[in-house]
């Protein structure tokens, strides 16, 4: 018994130690596998941690690049951006040493520009156009400097109808051909970069972001430090000397932001009211404010570019190029006056005269007509003369939208418009500029013979524009420099000027001539809008007052000559002109005619001319709020006569026909050649049957200006 529970036991105690085994092999794998469990999951867990870092190095490495690449090439493209627009390296050079501080604020601006793309996707896309756009508008200011001796501004885009319009004067066509290539060229480029560019990453990092926001509130702590500190100044007076004093991109993002009005400072019903009054007494105790039943005919007739060119030093003529001018500046009053422009904008010159405002109190580069004269009706002279009984009249030898001068005129109070489009006889200058004598014809065509009723005549010339050509042209012209140093391409340009302001003095003693012989009390006004584009004068190379024009003030009825005071502005042009005329003063010409002696003169004009233009016209008087007026443009004078046959060749016979008169066969145009002011050919000679004729004189857009009665023709 003994034994067999014995071996009883012996086997449960092997069976335990089998077990235990299997229990100990168990748990010795289970301690295996988590010990291999642990040591995968370790590593996983410092690979992922290593991937987090290189991520994160990589993160940072992206977000050093980014800042990295924003501020080397901000100083680069900045380099090249003022070196575009100075048209010169060494001139960028010069700035960065003299202007030191305006240099780095130019920085700054670059910097905060270029910003943008830490927002973006897109980030070389962003890079490649804001470059394209910055270096686009410095190529197209270095351009108007050449041309017309100021900088680009911001009311220039608005102008780019006018500027696609006269391209062809001073670009060639195989010029014009590689401008359409870059052009296709970069519109390629930029394709292929925006599509490259689609795997970018939105942001690199929050340091970045936050190193813009506080250079932002770095320069806009330090600007108004600056310009207290008068090293940042505008100056307003000569755009082209303060775009190279401050930097281009600093001076364009500011003339951006002038073009925002603001209400001046004072500006209240009490104060303007205050101001009327105080004129109104003036006024009223004025024993000379309007001539005793004499309303003479004001004639005012705007010179393009026109100077003096015997004032330009280290020249000499043959004969002088103005007797006329200068035979009349002795016997009448004349001198100069000081202008809003040089070498181009004439617009802007126009709009001073015609309202008496002045521009200082404008956006700077503004083109009146392009804004606030667009769209509705404003105070001007030619409402005024209006109200004294006048017809008012603008006359121009050049298209009648150039400037939106179709829509500003009417808006400013003209009852008609005659622009090139309606002229017939027109001759034209080698550089492509319509001649100012035919002028003549169409003033002295709206004065009255029976002097019914008086006219108020404003007359823009185109004669003078630039360009003018440096190389020698095969033309015999009268006028020749003589014993001069200057370079030979100075001297063709100013020869060829001296020759056209030769044609335009022969214009104004014609004119002056035709109007002594009409018998009727007239006051004839002559000034140039502003200086020509000459090289000499652009470059500053003539020590001469770039915003100085000559005046001529021409009466035949016994006003005697005066002295023009030195500080005469082309914004009190007007106040003269009616002075002269005995025709009392506007709204706006009273504050030039009986403050300009007072301390705030200025200020007060300021005031005014805000209420006027833009405020709640509390200066005004019910009668004197400007209203819109229907203002006819052309004279009306075209006429269908008839159709003839000649020898199998058909004629349009007409009057007062030109280039821009279209013929219609039953409604629909046809081509033909222009003959002449009577005459027109059809080029298809294979017409039949009766058809309906007629005649719609076209502006260059297309646009119907005239249209003549139709007539039935049997071919």
């Amino acid at each position: 018994m003994d034994n067999k529970r014995r071996n009883k036991t012996d086997k449960l105690h092997f069976r335990d130690r089998q077990v235990n085994n299997k229990m100990q092999k168990k748990n010795t794998r289970e301690k295996g596998m988590q010990n291999i469990w642990k040591s995968r999951h370790n590593l996983a867990f410092q690979k992922k941690q290593e991937k987090k870092t290189r991520k994160m190095i990589r993160k940072k490495e992206r977000e050093n690049l980014e800042l990295i690449t924003l501020l080397i090439f901000s100083i680069f493209i900045l380099v090249v951006i003022e070196s575009i627009s100075r048209k010169s390296f060494v001139e960028t050079f010069k700035f960065i040493v003299d202007k030191p501080v305006n240099f780095i604020m130019n920085y700054f601006l670059i910097v905060l520009i270029f910003s943008v793309t830490i927002f973006i996707k897109r980030k070389r896309f962003g890079y490649f156009i804001i470059s394209l756009i910055l270096l686009l508008l410095a190529a197209i200011s270095a351009v108007l400097v050449t041309v017309r001796g100021m900088p680009i501004s911001p009311y220039d885009i608005q102008s780019y109808k006018e500027a696609i319009s006269i391209a062809s004067i001073y670009i060639s066509f195989r010029f014009e051909i590689l401008l359409i290539i870059l052009l296709l060229s970069l519109i390629l480029i930029s394709t292929y970069i925006f599509i490259k560019d689609k795997k970018s990453i939105w942001f690199t990092g929050t340091r970045n972001p936050i190193f813009v926001l506080a250079l932002l509130s770095i320069y806009l702590v330090l600007i108004p430090q600056l310009k207290s500190a008068r090293i940042v100044q505008k100056i307003s007076w000569n755009v082209e000397l303060s775009y190279k004093t401050n930097g281009f991109v600093y001076s364009f993002i500011e003339e951006t932001k002038s073009s925002i009005r603001h209400k001046p400072d004072g500006y209240s019903q009490e104060n303007i009211i205050a101001i009327r009054n105080q004129l109104d007494k003036k006024y009223k105790k004025d024993s000379n404010k309007v001539a005793n039943g004499v309303k003479p005919n004001i004639i005012m007739v705007q010179l393009e570019a026109f100077m003096d060119p015997t004032k330009l030093s280290g020249v000499n003529f043959n004969e002088d190029p103005m007797p006329n001018m200068r035979r009349l500046m002795k016997n009448y009053t004349s001198g100069y006056m000081n202008v809003p422009v040089t070498g181009g904008g004439t617009a802007r010159t126009e709009y001073e005269v015609l309202s008496g405002s002045n521009f200082d109190y404008l956006s700077k580069g503004e083109i009146p007509y392009h804004t606030f004269l667009s769209d509705k009706a404003s105070l001007g002279i030619p409402y005024y003369m209006e109200l004294r009984g006048y017809k008012t009249v603008a006359i121009h030898n050049f298209y009648k939208s150039f400037y939106n001068r179709d829509k500003g005129l009417k808006n400013i109070g003209f009852e008609k418009f005659i622009p090139l489009e309606v002229m017939t006889y027109v001759d034209y200058t080698p550089m492509g500029w319509p001649k100012d004598e035919v002028l003549t014809r169409y003033i002295t065509q709206e004065i009255d013979s029976d002097n019914q009723k008086p006219s108020f005549i404003f007359t823009v010339s185109a004669q003078g524009h630039s360009r003018y050509p440096m190389g020698k042209l095969n033309i015999k012209y009268p006028i020749e420099v003589v014993k001069s140093d200057l370079p030979k391409p100075d001297q063709n340009q100013i020869q060829y000027y001296a020759n056209q302001v030769k044609e335009m003095d022969k214009f104004v003693g014609k004119l002056v001539e035709e109007i002594n012989k009409i018998k009727q009390p007239t006051v004839l006004v002559f000034y140039g809008d502003h200086l020509p584009a000459l090289n000499v004068i652009t470059e500053n190379r003539m020590k001469i007052d770039k915003f100085s024009s000559l005046v001529l003030l021409i009466n035949n009825f016994g006003v005697e000559k005066t002295t023009l005071p030195k500080d005469f502005q082309s914004y009190q042009l007007s106040t003269l002109a009616l002075d002269i005329a005995g025709q009392g003063c506007s709204p706006m010409t009273m504050v030039h005619k009986y403050l300009k002696n007072d301390k705030e003169y200025q200020k007060k004009l300021e005031l005014v001319q805000y209420d006027i233009l833009f405020g709640k016209k509390y200066y005004l008087k019910e009668n004197e709020i400007p209203k819109p007026v229907d203002m006819k443009i052309g004279n009306g004078d075209m006429k269908l006569i008839n159709v003839e046959n000649v020898n199998g060749e058909f004629y349009i016979t007409g009057k007062n026909l030109n280039r821009q008169t279209a013929v219609f066969v039953d409604g629909k145009k046809v081509d033909s050649d222009y003959k002449n002011d009577e005459k027109i050919k059809l080029y298809d000679s294979f017409y039949s049957g009766k058809k309906e004729i007629s005649l719609k004189l076209l502006d260059k857009n297309g646009e119907v200006i005239q249209e003549s009665e139709k007539i039935k023709y049997e071919f």
